[in-house]
């Protein structure tokens, strides 16, 4: 494999989003909060909504990491309001073939600098707390365990912790 690029995905990417989307949930269905079952369900609507010109997508950064133009990573930055200080980090995965080779440390450093650009004080995610390779990364990284661990999903003996690193001191 030659080098990977990590890229925002635009409008036009929506299918290339489901296709990533579908294959992070299949692979690795204890780590997202939605299911592969549920989503694969989603009209073309919902996934082209995701990345059209909505409000929403103004405070959002989706990023797909490609080897040769083929998606073997996904990542998506989200500030919930404008104004807020705080981004979050959600839908972060890398398929199996591709991990190891620095794709998700990218994916975070990706974000984090797109954060301070947009005034965020600090960046906050949740993992799996069983994901001892994710909970490893987000440490050595400068996220440390913020607030109480919760289900996954609804029912689910899974459980995940909220995170945060910070940018800046909020002065």
């Amino acid at each position: 494999m030659s080098e990977f690029k990590i890229r925002t995905l635009c409008p036009e990417d929506w299918a290339i989003y489901k296709l990533i989307r579908l294959a992070s949930l299949a692979d690795s269905p204890d780590s997202f909060g939605s299911t592969y079952e549920r989503e694969a369900l989603f009209p073309e609507s919902e996934w082209r909504s995701r990345l059209g010109p909505s409000e929403r997508a103004k405070h959002a950064l989706p990023l797909v990491a490609e080897y040769d133009g083929i998606p073997v990573g996904l990542s998506w930055g989200l500030i919930h309001k404008s104004g807020s200080n705080v981004a979050h980090i959600y839908q972060m995965w890398v398929s199996p073939e591709a991990r190891g080779k620095g794709i998700a440390k990218s994916f975070l450093d990706c974000i984090t600098a797109w954060a301070k650009v947009k005034g965020c004080e600090s960046v906050a995610l949740s993992v799996t707390t069983a994901n001892d390779a994710a909970v490893g990364l987000y440490l050595s990284t400068g996220f440390v365990p913020s607030g109480e661990v919760e289900e996954l999903r609804r029912g689910s003996v899974l459980r995940t912790q909220p995170m945060v690193k910070v940018l800046r001191n909020a002065a």
